[in-house]
Parts: C-alpha cells; sequence; structure tokens
C-alpha cells in the first residue's frame, strides 16, 4: 500500500494535460495516499485545485534548478518527501537519485517510446495503470477553477458585450509551432460568415511569439474577431473556454485542455497526425487537410525539416478550406441548439 506517490511529468502544457488522467484511478486505489506531482512553471497552473492532487513540485530547468547544482538541489527537496512510489510518465532518469523504493516507468513498461507506439498517449497511460493493477472505469479530468478565474472570464467578456444568450466560439490563431496554424485570412473568413449566419462572437485565445508570424496575425486579425491574446493566464483561458459552445484550433495545448474539460472541440490538423495526437473526447470532430503531400504528417517522424517555411503556417493547411470548418460548426450548433 502505497502512501506517498510522486507522479514525474512533463514540462509543457498539451502532453501535461494527458499527464493528469492518471491522477483520478491512483486516487481511488490509493485512497489515503498523498499524491504529489513534479511539473513545470509552465504547466502548474492546471495543477493547481486539481482533485487529487496534495503537493505540486517545479522543475524549471530555465531557473531555479538551472545547472548541475539547481539539479542537485531538487533531487534534495524531492528526497526529503521521502516517497514510496514514483510514477514516471516521461523518459527522464531523476528518479534513480530519488531513493524511491517502488518505480512505475510507461518507458520501461513500453520498451520504447510512447511516439513510436501510435496510439492516443491518454489511453497508453491507462493501459500502462492497468497493468500495474491499477482499476478505472473511464477517463476522467478533473481540472478546477477557482472563483476569480471565473469572475475574470465573466468581468472579460462582459466588457466585450459577450452576454449569457450569445453563442461565443473560441478560436487559436497562433500555434506554438507555426506550421500547425491555419492561415488568419480563413479565420476571418471564418468569423465574418458565423457571425452573419449564426450571430455568433469570435474569441481569439492563446499566446503570440516574438517572430514575423505572430506579429503577421495580431496585425491583420478580423475586427470581428474578440482579441484576447495575450491577456489572459492560462487558467484564465480555461475559464473563458468554459463559456464557449464551441473551440476551433489547430493541434495545441488549449486545444486539448478545452476537449478534456468537457468543451466540445473541433481539431484542424495536417503537419501532426490525427490518426492518435486527437483531441481526446472529439475524435470525430477532427478536421483533416485535404492536401496530399508527401510530407504529411511531419510529427511525430522524420519529415519535420522538409517543410523550410519558418514563422508561417505549413502548405498542408491551406488543404482545410472555410466550407470544411462551418460545416461541423453548424452541425455541432445545431445538435446543442444554440440555433
Amino acid at each position: 500500500m502505497s502512501s506517498n506517490i510522486l507522479i514525474i511529468g512533463h514540462s509543457n502544457i498539451g502532453d501535461a494535460c494527458y499527464n493528469a488522467v492518471v491522477i483520478e484511478p491512483l486516487h481511488k486505489q490509493f485512497p489515503r495516499s498523498r499524491i504529489s506531482i513534479l511539473s513545470s512553471s509552465r504547466t502548474q497552473n492546471i495543477f493547481q485545485g486539481y482533485t487529487g492532487i496534495g503537493k505540486i513540485f517545479l522543475f524549471d530547468t530555465y531557473v531555479k534548478n538551472k545547472g548541475l547544482f539547481g539539479y542537485l538541489r531538487l533531487i534534495r527537496v524531492l528526497r526529503k518527501e521521502k516517497f514510496d512510489l514514483a510514477v514516471v510518465l516521461n523518459s527522464t532518469l531523476l528518479y534513480k537519485f530519488l531513493g524511491i523504493p517502488r518505480v512505475w516507468s510507461v518507458r520501461e513498461y513500453l520498451g520504447r517510446r510512447p511516439c513510436e507506439v501510435k496510439k492516443h498517449i491518454a489511453d497508453i497511460y491507462l493501459e500502462f495503470l492497468k497493468a500495474k493493477g491499477v482499476s478505472f472505469t473511464q477517463a476522467k479530468f478533473c481540472f478546477n477553477l477557482s472563483e476569480q478565474e471565473k469572475s475574470f472570464a465573466g468581468d472579460f467578456l462582459k466588457k466585450q458585450s459577450v452576454g449569457p444568450e450569445d453563442i461565443l466560439i473560441g478560436i487559436l490563431p497562433i500555434a506554438a509551432w507555426s506550421l500547425k496554424s491555419w492561415p488568419i485570412e480563413k479565420w476571418n473568413e471564418s468569423a465574418k460568415i458565423l457571425k452573419s449566419r449564426y450571430g455568433a462572437k469570435l474569441i481569439a485565445l492563446g499566446k503570440s511569439g516574438d517572430d514575423s508570424f505572430s506579429r503577421e496575425v495580431l496585425k491583420n486579425m478580423s475586427s470581428d474577431i474578440i482579441d484576447a491574446i495575450d491577456k489572459t493566464s492560462l487558467k484564465q483561458a480555461m475559464a473563458i473556454l468554459k463559456r464557449c459552445k464551441l473551440f476551433i484550433a489547430p493541434d495545441s495545448s488549449l486545444l486539448h485542455l478545452a476537449s478534456c474539460m468537457g468543451v466540445e472541440v473541433i481539431g484542424l490538423y495536417g503537419a501532426t497526425s490525427a490518426q492518435f495526437i486527437y483531441p481526446y473526447f472529439h475524435r470525430e470532430n477532427v478536421v483533416v487537410s485535404k492536401s496530399a503531400l508527401g510530407c504529411m504528417p511531419c510529427y511525430p517522424g522524420d519529415k519535420i525539416a522538409v517543410c523550410k517555411k519558418e514563422f508561417q503556417p505549413g502548405e498542408c493547411m491551406d488543404g482545410i478550406s472555410v466550407e470544411d470548418i462551418l460545416s461541423v460548426v453548424e452541425a455541432k450548433l445545431h445538435r446543442g441548439n444554440c440555433l
């Protein structure tokens, strides 16, 4: 019986989102245990208030844990906690220095990297837990929002003249990897049509980068789109997402978070594989590019260097038309009785 469990997760938001799928099964299997997670400064927000998590430890290689001394400092902190079980979801060897008597490693269980299995990572984690004797009924995510974050979303939308009865659709025009992005011209056209046909209001979420692509998107984004880019924290963006009828985005952290939060999402795929990197609860909503490029998808795989265009949408994303998106949006809005 474990009493003190450490989950060693990933440092980026998209992977950390699916790391969370192991929390609820572990919490039920070991109800009297304290479950902690090792995360990063980028991902800690999504675990704050998460049901079943007792403590968050940060592994920040850019600041506090930078270099050998920072690494050793982190090891000392974790060793003092006297964990008796480590659940290792990434490929780190950190756990070997923590003196934890029992270690469950996904990499050791698979015998290879998870991306080589070609199965959704959440399903890999659940099968891994099952092999360790941890039972579960279905995948469950328990991201929680504070009243302050909910209040922020309400105030922000009110200032943008978005009322409770409005059809609000979230979008992500700037992906962290620009090759996954949809051209801003198509976002603008979609916003115009959705406003005209359904009276829908679109809000752009996410973060911009210090690059030419981000600047071009911000410069050319239509006034029909409410601009919330760079104006929220991650949790504040999640609170706005909860208000959205739909969220449309390329393969990105917010797409996966929204799906796991129960928000209806539509994923746009060209550069990355939709076969096993799809938004977990909305696989049927994925729109795949009709482009017939030999390099598609370039991730995962060895074709990532084929596309030389940096800081702009990939050519593959041109294979998704505005009508491709509108047909899915219309079906979802009708099904949800929003029209």
